[in-house]
């Protein structure tokens, strides 16, 4: 008699397996060859699977560029936030935004390159929606800086200074694509954050107002117990690795109790860290987290 729950497990497991495969391939045979040049089935014949296989991870060829994408700009989003919130003193908080950014930039940036020099029509307006949505995360951090190293700052110049911050994160890409201009980066950054730290002190004619950022404001983008749930199961339908399975069933569960301690959940939560794959879904739970703490 089939086991059928044995073959179905079977399936899950070579599909979470062929996601990851297909997504790191399609990205070497980008940087290869080009967006446009690379086919289906030269992603399949490197991966060694079927076209079949293919589309039953993706749809098509933009889905997939679309996923890869999206993985790269939430990894990099996830990344800036843990740098801030793990940086110790206050004056430094501005710096590590910066250094982070820009250094995940540059770590990233031949990648980088083959998607800003090649237009996806298709893709363009799910691209611009999904930067978008993610832009809001930024400013919200930009916010909590701003809120936290310079608390001094008049109310109406809060907007002021965060399009500043927005307009200096933008110099290490520049630079770096556009010229061959030699970058020390943490000259650059300690730069930038004194001249942010100068504005602060000094400034004293707003121009930007809070509108221009209304839909970040101050509170977090914190997912529902619902939207983060059903985020951490698609991840762990997606991920084959055994200890990050079981890190993410018992953060469910703990969505429920919230029984386990905090080192526990902290712990479980660098076993998602430690794989590109999962950076978002850990850092979505530590946002409802600390929304909870609010709460209480």
């Amino acid at each position: 008699m089939t086991d059928w729950s044995y073959v179905n497990n079977l399936v899950r497991s070579v599909h979470m397996v062929k996601k990851q495969l297909i997504m790191d391939t399609a990205l070497e045979l980008f940087a290869e060859n080009g967006i446009e040049a690379t086919s289906i089935k030269q992603i399949t014949d490197r991966c060694g699977i079927s076209k079949g296989a293919f589309y039953l991870s993706f749809t098509s060829k933009d889905e997939l560029i679309f996923a890869i994408i999206e993985h790269f700009i939430s990894e990099f989003v996830a990344e800036i936030d843990r740098a801030v919130r793990q940086t110790q003193q206050t004056d430094q908080l501005l710096y590590s935004f910066f250094y982070s950014s820009f250094s995940q930039f540059q770590e990233k940036s031949h990648y980088a390159k083959i998607f800003m020099k090649e237009n996806i029509p298709a893709l363009n307006h799910d691209i611009f929606l999904a930067m978008n949505k993610y832009d809001e995360f930024i400013n919200t951090i930009i916010f909590s800086i701003i809120d936290t190293q310079f608390p001094q700052l008049k109310e109406d110049l809060r907007a002021d200074l965060a399009y500043t911050i927005k307009g200096f994160s933008k110099f290490y890409p520049e630079l770096s694509v556009t010229s061959n201009y030699p970058i020390d980066l943490e000259l650059l950054c300690r730069s930038l954050a004194e001249k942010t730290a100068i504005l602060a002190r000094h400034a004293s004619i707003p121009f930007i107002t809070e509108e221009y950022f209304s839909t970040s404001k101050l509170c977090y983008l914190s997912p529902s117990k619902e939207q983060l749930n059903d985020l951490l199961l698609k991840t762990k339908n997606d991920i084959s690795d055994v200890i990050i399975r079981q890190s993410i069933e018992l953060l469910c569960d703990n969505l429920e109790e919230m029984t386990l301690p905090p080192a526990v959940v902290q712990g479980l939560l660098k076993n998602l860290q430690t794989n590109p794959h999962c950076k978002w879904v850990a850092y979505q739970y530590e946002l409802y987290s600390e929304q909870q703490k609010k709460a209480e």
